[in-house]
């Protein structure tokens, strides 16, 4: 039996990605110097275009884009630093380097003329052809660098406008969510919230303790529903509208907010302290409901303690200036920080701190809309600190 020779297969070469061939413009009147230099830049295996004079060289320009033009000073009719100038007039050719070729030699060119006609280099004969396509090499690379940009750019373009009509689109849902909610679903909700407590109010007495019971967990029910619509209401709300921003006195606001939740809660004795003198540059409306939520939420979490403070002030971290509040309620296990500012994330049970669990995602879409940043820290029965930085 004669076993054949198994074929080996060789992996196909690497074959390098070809580049795009760009435009190089030659021009001169001497058909025998513009050979010359086709001929030098030959190797570098680009489009060279030819233009015998100035005029031909304009009307070549209308024709196509070109990475470089070589223009010779010399030219009868219409000079080199002429067509330069008419080529500098053009908006399209306004921007695209010039390299004048002269058998002249440097004391008898103006060079100064052509630099100020925005010549980028002048080469002068001989022509070293070495040096030549090195020059044109750089030119040709910077200008297929600056189309893939512009491809680049363009893309980009259309994916912003695509992007922003997704949107629109997703705004107007919101809208007409926003509505459903505010009519459709809020006022049904406000009809039974006001049944089951006048059924409460009235029956009350005359109701067995399990219908009571099931009349009043139903009201709760209500209760939670219409704060969750609340909640949905103003995170639509703080979507929208411009930011005006002033130097807001956020001491002041505090000591607003903290009088507020004094009266709302006359029962827990909180002690507040406030640093004087903190201000921030931001929207004053916004930024009292943002101390709102996050005071109110440091009330809520201290209220087992029985001697609960809660802390409003301001520290500087590497030329930063920070806000914070804080508290020294249950705390949270930082394991769990990246929920916190979800809308409707809880960390803890309802029973225990009743809410909608929408302050701490408002306060980060009030923060976000100011271009800042929010971040809390804290440990299971130590207390909690939220930092912003607008």
């Amino acid at each position: 039996m004669v076993t054949q020779p198994r074929r080996v297969v060789q992996p196909p070469e690497h074959v390098p990605p070809t580049k795009a061939r760009v435009n190089l413009l030659v021009v001169d009147d001497d058909a025998t110097k513009r050979f010359a230099l086709r001929t030098i830049l030959a190797p570098l295996d680009e489009h060279v275009v030819e233009a015998s004079s100035g005029a031909d060289a304009l009307r070549q320009l209308l024709r196509e884009e070109f990475a470089v033009i070589m223009l010779d000073v010399r030219m009868p009719i219409m000079d080199g630093f002429e067509t330069a100038q008419l080529i500098r007039q053009r908006p399209r050719s306004e921007l695209t380097p010039i390299i004048f070729v002269t058998a002249l030699d440097q004391a008898e060119t103006d060079m100064a003329r052509g630099y100020n006609l925005g010549a980028v280099d002048f080469i002068f004969a001989p022509v070293v052809p070495a040096i030549l396509r090195a020059k044109a090499t750089v030119f040709c690379d910077l200008y297929r660098a600056q189309q893939e940009l512009r491809r680049y750019r363009t893309q980009l373009e259309s994916l912003v406008q695509e992007r922003t009509i997704a949107l629109t689109a997703i705004n107007r849902e919101l809208e007409a969510f926003n509505y459903s909610v505010a009519n459709d679903l809020s006022a049904p909700l406000v009809a039974f919230d006001a049944l089951t407590r006048e059924m409460l109010d009235k029956y009350g007495d005359k109701l067995d303790r399990k219908a009571k019971g099931n009349l009043q967990r139903m009201r709760q029910s209500s209760e939670r529903m219409a704060a969750v619509f609340d909640g949905l209401q103003m995170l639509f709300r703080l979507s929208s509208g411009e930011i005006r921003r002033e130097q807001v006195d956020v001491s002041a606001l505090a000591g607003e907010v903290a009088r507020d939740l004094k009266n709302a809660n006359p029962g827990q004795k909180v002690e507040v302290g406030i640093t004087p003198g903190i201000t921030v540059s931001g929207d004053k409306r916004l930024i009292r409901i943002l101390l709102t939520n996050l005071m109110s939420n440091a009330w809520k979490f201290t209220s087992g303690k029985a001697a609960a403070k809660i802390g409003v002030g301001c520290e500087i971290v590497d030329g930063e200036s920070r806000v914070f509040v804080k508290d020294n309620g249950v705390g949270f296990d930082m394991i769990d920080s990246h929920r916190l500012f979800g809308a409707f994330q809880r960390l803890h049970s309802q029973s225990e701190f009743p809410g909608a669990g929408i302050g701490l995602a408002t306060a980060r879409r009030i923060v976000n809309r100011h271009g800042g940043r929010i971040w809390g820290e804290g440990a299971v029965g130590e207390g909690a600190t939220f930092y912003f930085v607008l």
